[in-house]
């Protein structure tokens, strides 16, 4: 049994429904929601990072910025909060049969909806009110193979055997279905889940080789620079202190040079997908202003939880950045 909403939802979307005749699209904003997988806060540039995200950055400035904003701290979870409105149990978990949908409200109102990338959840998003998907309902894939669980439109979906990459792909499709949105003179709205920077790392050759020594002097260094910008961004205060080093995270200068120099490359590989998603979310700016829709968009960025722990001990992950 699907019970309604709560009323969190219900206030925000009724922000969105305000004069909601169908026909009357220009007078309803376009609303697109970004995620990214296991980004931490401090992973934009708009956020203190070194990571090269002028797209986002320049959405930021324009915007509003959180300081203070918190997710349910897992993958599912904050997926399954963020398309209901309510806290995970609630929502009925991954099954989310106790909640409705935030396209399971707009499409009724008129909206043309649509998903692509990761799903996480139970059956498919087709079956939650998104009229078009592409993506993999699995938790995590390969960035250049991907898996069987890739869907379009609720059936399998084969991914080539070359020239395929899951963050471009989505995108891809992503424009594909804006196109569709458009012929049919509707307000859509689009979740766009980026499968990015969650492992396996696994960057394009262009993206890595773009960072490849620009961690070379560590983890410690580059923790106290990105606090200095946070600090020139008055993000959190003058008097912000670091947390105390974990006991699980050695000093650099107490690595070997071979393990510098593995851990120099992880961190790029990792900045490198973070690249690559702001590349690609500035395709979709760029499409949708070109179309001279960015004015009536409603854009937000989120990510589902912090950074990923890669020093975990993962045989089947932690191989070979590229």
């Amino acid at each position: 049994m699907r019970v309604p909403p709560n009323p969190l939802l219900l206030a925000v979307t009724a922000l969105f429904l305000l004069e909601a005749d169908p026909v009357q699209s220009a007078e309803k904003p376009n609303i697109v929601v970004l995620l990214a997988d296991d980004l931490g806060f401090s992973d934009l540039g708009c956020y203190g990072s070194e990571i090269e995200t002028p797209t986002l950055d320049r959405l930021a400035s324009n915007g509003l910025r959180f300081t203070q904003f918190y997710n349910t701290a897992k993958c599912h979870s904050s997926r399954v909060s963020l398309l209901t409105g309510r806290w995970c149990r609630q929502a009925g978990d991954e099954s989310l049969h106790r909640a409705v949908t935030i396209p399971e409200v707009l499409a009724p109102a008129g909206y043309f909806t649509a998903m692509a990338g990761k799903w996480h959840l139970s059956q498919q998003p087709t079956d939650f009110g998104f009229q078009r998907y592409f993506g993999h309902l699995s938790g995590s894939t390969n960035y250049y193979r991907g898996d069987k669980t890739f869907r379009l439109n609720g059936e399998p979906f084969t991914v080539p055997e070359e020239g395929f990459y899951t963050t471009v792909a989505n995108v891809d499709h992503a424009l594909q279905f804006l196109g569709e949105a458009r012929e049919t003179n509707q307000p859509w709205f689009l979740y766009l889940a980026f499968n990015a920077p969650h492992a396996p790392l696994q960057p394009l050759e262009a993206d890595y080789k773009k960072y490849l020594g620009r961690y070379d002097e560590g983890w410690d260094a580059m923790r106290a620079k990105r606090l200095a910008r946070q600090a020139d961004l008055n993000l959190f205060g003058q008097t912000l202190e670091p947390s105390p080093r974990p006991e699980h995270i050695p000093a650099w200068d107490s690595l070997k040079p071979e393990i510098q120099h593995w851990e120099s490359r992880r961190m790029a590989a990792y900045a490198a997908l973070i690249d690559r998603v702001d590349q690609e979310v500035g395709r979709l700016v760029t499409d949708i202003e070109g179309h001279g829709e960015l004015e009536n968009t409603l854009i937000l960025f989120f990510s589902d939880n912090g950074a990923c722990p890669y020093d975990r001990s993962n045989q089947g992950m932690d191989q070979e950045p590229y």
